[in-house]
């Protein structure tokens, strides 16, 4: 039950951060019959193809960012190679490097490149769960599939799924060789299903392996495009959707308003955004297999809110939000280096968005079932993760926007709690715009958890840790959480 009430202070005198509202909700001692099943590890990393062996050899701080991930954990965290520059990738298997190309400008990614096979080798160096991601928009089949072999050959026992093609939806807006206009769901449709029957049959075993789908866009306004609904209900056979092993699509939040992060950021446009992805998720539970974001961020173009303290609770909020509604994981994607401002970091500096995907991976760690507590139609958004049948944590996310002058507060009160005291971890920022830089040394003004913030050279926490304990009487306890905020209380 969740009851909403609003405190209103009367007395004139009293500073204007007194005003606060109350919500209050009663947290279910067992997980109840809708909370959803919890993945082992919900939250991963997708890496832009041509990028993946500057990370693992030449790019030190993400990666020890990614070993703080798999700590939490407690295993390698799954990760995705691929994204558009899968579709530019030939495969040369006299090439003795990772992955050659010729680029004026570094922070844009290239047309064209040339990898060879130690751009495998880098898999198992890795360690971890990896979907990778293969060419089919040069419709160069013999290429592509003589790169999975080598592939296989190379880091088989590390190969969660291949994905052939990257984004086909929107191939025709690259002019991709594989397109014949329009290019609607029918035309891609029966060109996956087609690419999907030979890869199997050069795959072979072990099955099922493929990541189906990878779609840009789920557009329910526009049925004709290219859809996962379309490959389940029409394109695939019973002989390809039995090599399917998970269904994937993108999401990227096309704002209305570049500029607008207050609306952006706010929980009800979260759930708006993940809510297109229902009969996409439902299908392919039907068919048994998981729905999963292969690929995910805050918008897909380079806006200035996607590097703020805004964006991490956004980033936060998706992820919990995702995994209620049935998406078994999430593959943030890291794009171009120093370019991309979605990207968790750059060469030597750690993103605000960071801490956001830090604190879902440190909610959701262990968990194995989660419920959401709100409605999803306010700035609030309440999540339970239970451990086997008892609630082992709760996250509390205030998604209101704040920049400066009067900070609004919320009493968010948990009731239906069984011990005497919790203690929680805060994440916080001055305010909804604050961003990183590469010359702090210091935790303020970038964002905090815990009062503390990930240091620029190694990813390492600095600060002093601060737990805030909360009295719990009569089953209640009270958090206040200001505009911006997230806490995560310890049952």
């Amino acid at each position: 039950m969740i009851r909403h009430a609003s405190t209103f202070l009367a007395l004139a005198s009293l500073p204007l951060w007194a005003f606060a509202s109350t919500v209050e909700y009663s947290i279910p001692c067992n997980p109840p019959q809708n909370a959803a099943p919890l993945d082992s590890a919900p939250i991963g990393l997708s890496f832009e193809f041509y990028m993946w062996p500057s990370y693992m050899t030449n790019i030190t701080p993400p990666m020890q960012c990614a070993e703080r991930l798999s700590d939490l954990y407690g295993r390698v965290m799954p990760i995705r190679i691929g994204g558009t520059t899968q579709d530019r990738a030939t495969y040369d298997p006299d090439f003795d490097g990772y992955v050659s190309y010729v680029n004026e400008d570094p922070l844009v990614a290239p047309m064209e490149l040339t990898y060879g096979p130690k751009f495998w080798d880098l898999i198992p160096e890795y360690g971890g769960e990896v979907i990778l991601g293969f060419n089919r928009g040069d419709n160069n089949r013999s290429n592509t599939f003589a790169a999975v072999v080598e592939a296989k050959k190379r880091a088989l026992s590390n190969l969660a799924a291949i994905e052939l093609g990257n984004e086909p939806d929107v191939y025709n807006m690259w002019n991709k060789s594989i397109v014949v206009p329009p290019w609607n769901a029918s035309q891609e449709g029966a060109s996956a299903a087609d690419w999907a029957q030979e890869f199997l049959n050069i795959w072979e075993q072990p099955l099922p392996i493929l990541a189906a789908g990878s779609y840009a866009a789920t557009i329910p306004s526009m049925p004709d495009w290219p859809n996962i609904p379309y490959l389940i209900e029409t394109a695939f056979n019973d002989s390809v959707k039995a090599g399917v092993k998970m269904y994937s699509g993108h999401l990227y939040a096309a704002p209305p308003n570049e500029t607008d992060l207050k609306g952006e950021m706010n929980h009800v446009k979260t759930v708006a955004d993940l809510s297109v992805f229902k009969k996409s998720i439902a299908l392919s539970h039907g068919e048994g297999r998981p729905f999963i974001l292969g690929e995910t961020n805050f918008h897909p173009y380079d806006v200035h809110m996607d590097e703020t303290f805004g964006a991490a609770l956004a980033t936060l909020d998706r992820s919990m939000r995702a995994v209620t509604i049935g998406i078994q994981r999430l593959f943030f994607h890291q794009g171009t280096i120093n370019q991309a401002l979605f990207n968790w970091w750059s060469d030597n500096q750690i993103n605000a968005p960071f801490y956001g995907g830090y604190m879902a991976v440190q909610a959701l760690a262990g968990g194995t079932s989660i419920v959401e507590l709100d409605q999803g139609d306010s700035s609030f958004a309440v999540y339970v993760v239970y451990s086997g049948r008892r609630a082992s944590k709760v996250l509390l996310i205030n998604t209101e926007y704040y920049t400066e002058g009067v900070r609004p507060r919320t009493d968010f009160i948990l009731s239906g709690l069984s011990t005497s005291r919790v203690t929680a971890v805060r994440l916080t920022a001055e305010s909804s715009e604050v961003v990183t830089t590469k010359e702090q040394t210091k935790g303020s003004p970038r964002p905090t958890l815990g009062g503390q913030w990930f240091s620029n050279t190694d990813c390492s926490s600095k600060g002093a840790q601060k737990l805030e304990t909360s009295r719990v009487t009569g089953g209640k306890a009270t958090f206040s959480l200001k505009a911006s905020e997230a806490l995560l209380v310890y049952l």
